[in-house]
Parts: C-alpha cells; sequence; structure tokens
C-alpha cells in the first residue's frame, strides 16, 4: 500500500486535524509547525476513495479544477481531493504554497498523487461545513453576530498569519466561497491556486499578470507591480462587508449593485444599523457594529497606502468579537433573572393594594418602600439570608430583555427591596408591558469615539 511517507504518529494526527494539539507538549506555541509529513498517494487508491470521482462524491470547483470527498478508510480519514482539469500550473502552484505553511485557520495540504496522464491531484483537510458563502447566502438560518465576528475574526487571523510569513503570502482570491467551515464550525481559508509566495519585487510577482474575482478585486491592482499585501486587505474588507450586511459582493438585484457603492454612505453618516443583514437585525451593541463598519470601510479604501495592515484589522475584530460574546452571555443571564422576578408579578399587584402575608408566620406586614437606587436589590428578612443581586443595566431588545454594559448608552438603574419581615416585594414598574424595564439612556465616551473614527474616515476620503 502506497498511502503515506510518514509514521504511524502523522497517520494518527491527519486522521483528526485537532489529534495533533494532544500530541505536542505546547500546542498554542506550536500551531504554526506541521503535525505530519506530506504523503504520497497513489492515483489508483484515490480513484477508490472517491469511486472513480463520481457525481456523489462532487464537492465543487475550485480555481483550477473539481473538488471530491474522498473516504480513504484504512485510515479511518475522510479527505478532499483536487483534480486539475489540465497541467494545471495552479495546482503545483497550491502544492508549493501549503507544502512550505502550516495553520489551523488554513485547509491544509495532506498529500499528492498524480494521474495516468501526469496531472497533479491535491489531498486536502475535508471541510464537512461547507462555505461561509452557504452560510450567508443559502442557509435558511442564517449565522447570528457571535458566529459572524467570529468567522470574521478567523479568517482575519489566517490572512495576518498569511501576510507575516517569511516570506509572505499573498493570497489573491480572499472571498465567502473560499472560507470554508471545519467540523468544529470555525472558519478555514482555502483554495491557494492563485496564490504568490515572495515579496513584490520578486520576478515572479512582476511578471504575474492580476487575477482574482470580480467584487472582491482590488481596483487599484491593475498591473503586475501593483500587487501588495493590501490588495488581500481590500478584498477581506469586501469580505466584511458581505459578513455584516448578507448581501453578496456584487448584486444585479440591488442599485447600487456593488456592496462598497451601497454601504460606504451609510457608513460614513454613522447609520451602521441600515447595512445589516435584515433577516437577523442589527446586535445590541451599537458601538462594536459601528467598529467593525468603520475598519470594513478602512479595509477597501481606493488608495492601497491608507488601509490597515491586518494586525490591526485582527486587533479591531478581537475587541468587537468579545464584546459581540459578552452581550450574547448577558443576554441570557438577564432571560433567566427575569424568569425569577417573574415568580414575584403576582406579589407587586398584591403591594400596591398595601398589605400582603408572610408566609413563614402569618403576619401582615406593608411592602411599600421600593425604590430605583443603584447597583443592589435590599435584603428580605423574611427568607432568612443577607442576599444581594448586583446587575448591570437592562435594555429592551426586540421581544426580550437584554443586558447591556456600563457606559454604552444607558444609566445605572437598579433596585432595591425595602426591609421588610415578609418577603421584599418590587413595586416600582420593573415587570410589566412584557417584562421590560424603563430606564434613561445617556450618550456614552464610546459613541462620541465612534463618532470620531467616523469623522475622520470621512476626512481622510476627502483627503
Amino acid at each position: 500500500m502506497g498511502y503515506f511517507s510518514c509514521n504511524d504518529k502523522s497517520a494518527i494526527a491527519i486522521c483528526d486535524s485537532h489529534n495533533w494539539e494532544l500530541l505536542t507538549k505546547n500546542p498554542r506555541k506550536n500551531h504554526r509547525h506541521r503535525p505530519f509529513k506530506i504523503a504520497e498517494f497513489d492515483f489508483s487508491d484515490l480513484n477508490s476513495a472517491t469511486d472513480g470521482f463520481s457525481a456523489a462524491n462532487f464537492l465543487g470547483k475550485g480555481s483550477h479544477g473539481s473538488v471530491y470527498k474522498a473516504h480513504l478508510h484504512q485510515l479511518k480519514l475522510v479527505a478532499a481531493v483536487k483534480k486539475s482539469k489540465d497541467g494545471g500550473c495552479g495546482a503545483d502552484n497550491e502544492v508549493e504554497i501549503l507544502s512550505r505553511i502550516y495553520h489551523p485557520r488554513l485547509v491544509n495540504l495532506i498529500g499528492v498523487a498524480v494521474d495516468p496522464n501526469q496531472h497533479k491531484l491535491i489531498v486536502v483537510e475535508y471541510m464537512p461545513n461547507g462555505s461561509l458563502f452557504d452560510l450567508l447566502h443559502g442557509s435558511r438560518k442564517p449565522p447570528g453576530w457571535v458566529k459572524r465576528t467570529r468567522f470574521a475574526l478567523q479568517v482575519a487571523w489566517a490572512v495576518h498569519f498569511l501576510h507575516s510569513s517569511q516570506p509572505p503570502v499573498i493570497h489573491r482570491d480572499i472571498k465567502s466561497s473560499n472560507v470554508l467551515i471545519d467540523a468544529d464550525f470555525n472558519s478555514r481559508i482555502s483554495d491557494f491556486g492563485l496564490a504568490l509566495r515572495g515579496h513584490v519585487e520578486d520576478v515572479k510577482a512582476r511578471s504575474t499578470p492580476p487575477a482574482g474575482t470580480l467584487g472582491y478585486l482590488d481596483p487599484g491592482y491593475l498591473a503586475p507591480g501593483d500587487l501588495s499585501t493590501k490588495s488581500d486587505v481590500f478584498s477581506f474588507g469586501i469580505l466584511l462587508l458581505e459578513i455584516i450586511s448578507g448581501r453578496n459582493a456584487i448584486d444585479v438585484n440591488y442599485s447600487p449593485p456593488s456592496v462598497v457603492e451601497w454601504a460606504l454612505p451609510k457608513i460614513k453618516s454613522g447609520n451602521f444599523e441600515g447595512i445589516c443583514d435584515p433577516r437577523i437585525g442589527p446586535p445590541d451593541d451599537a458601538e462594536a457594529l459601528g467598529r467593525m463598519a468603520v475598519v470594513a470601510a478602512r479595509c477597501v479604501r481606493s488608495a492601497a497606502e491608507k488601509r490597515p495592515g491586518m494586525a490591526e484589522v485582527m486587533d479591531c475584530l478581537k475587541s468587537v468579537y468579545k464584546r459581540m460574546k459578552m452581550q450574547s452571555q448577558m443576554c441570557i443571564k438577564v432571560g433567566r433573572r427575569v424568569a425569577k422576578y417573574e415568580a414575584l408579578d403576582e406579589g407587586v399587584e398584591v403591594a400596591r393594594n398595601g398589605r400582603t402575608r408572610s408566609r413563614r408566620n402569618g403576619r401582615v406586614s406593608n411592602a411599600t418602600s421600593v425604590e430605583m437606587r443603584s447597583d443592589r436589590v435590599g435584603r428580605s428578612k423574611s427568607i432568612g439570608t443577607a442576599s444581594e443581586i448586583k446587575f448591570l443595566p437592562l435594555d429592551v431588545c426586540g421581544d426580550h430583555v437584554c443586558k447591556r454594559r456600563p457606559g454604552f448608552g444607558m444609566k445605572m438603574s437598579t433596585v432595591r427591596l425595602s426591609k421588610s419581615k415578609s418577603m421584599g416585594i418590587l413595586r416600582n414598574k420593573i415587570l410589566i408591558n412584557g417584562n421590560t424595564l424603563e430606564i434613561g439612556s445617556t450618550k456614552s465616551e464610546e459613541s462620541k469615539l465612534l463618532s470620531d473614527l467616523v469623522e475622520n474616515l470621512r476626512g481622510e476620503e476627502e483627503k
């Protein structure tokens, strides 16, 4: 059997792309090192694993050929096989690049083979959950904001890795259909058929004609000498606008059809909600949305030198993702808290009548001293504890109650129960009108910072 030119440890590792972490002492520090050797497959083995490259195993088309699902039973491995349609310099280019780099946010190379016509076949990791394009445009249940920002951050991480490699790698075809989703629902960059490895002053880069996909292609990349890592930054900016809006990069059903021409005026005017995917609506954290929209607008600037580097983009998306994730977790916690307060809702009506009966000793007492104060729910002697519940301000988000972080356009407002021998009762408007809270709002410092970012964006574009 001519499956692998590697040892047993390597074979185990590639059966599950995550098992290699268990085989390394410090996987986080070693995530750039390939945990297995590149395999050399026999064509007959791949032909059998794909049932003769049958239509049932067809996954799609890449930049230089068709892709098939392969069941390598002896190795308990499911992989994807790229079969070039001709001699395919793209296949040679992909093997050359992927054999030299490895990263958990890339669709990594497993092995190669040669067919009877001397055409190269590439075996890469299999991504079972399709592409980001499918999730954004073909799914009945589009991903929410936490998943979208995580996908964007992971792609930014992968592009940053490529650009910081020695020598750097310029992908040249960053787009949603080239972002694949693995078994753990993480995003990975695929298809390196058009990628270039080396500094832009290299002869290869200078002699290679411009390439890419319409809608994602840097308008400043008109000649080989125009190529730089900022070309990938432009393409990533288009992808980020696509993630935010749910619109295709180019869609003739809209006017203007370009997502850039449609979104930039709204971003510059501060209308961030206007570019959100209407199927999921804007996120609860308006400032996080604004940051993500502004960095997307900066990535697609016409002048390449004004675009940020991927390190800066990645840092921005890290903070956005943390805020989106925290907001989601807060909403879950607040939902649980609201359920607890609902149990007191009936008692509110009794308290308004001025009297309620203690469950412990049958005494009758007044429970009317309820006031909006800061930071706590007061103690109730009748339950025998001295408990305090601290919580952040709440805001009404659609049909549910969501929690927001301090300073995000909200005043700190909480409820304190008066001390009473009976159970403490909430008397003011706390759980009425569908379990909502009436809380005032203020302009936060972060909102002002975001406004300044938008003003800077306008000013730089005018220059």
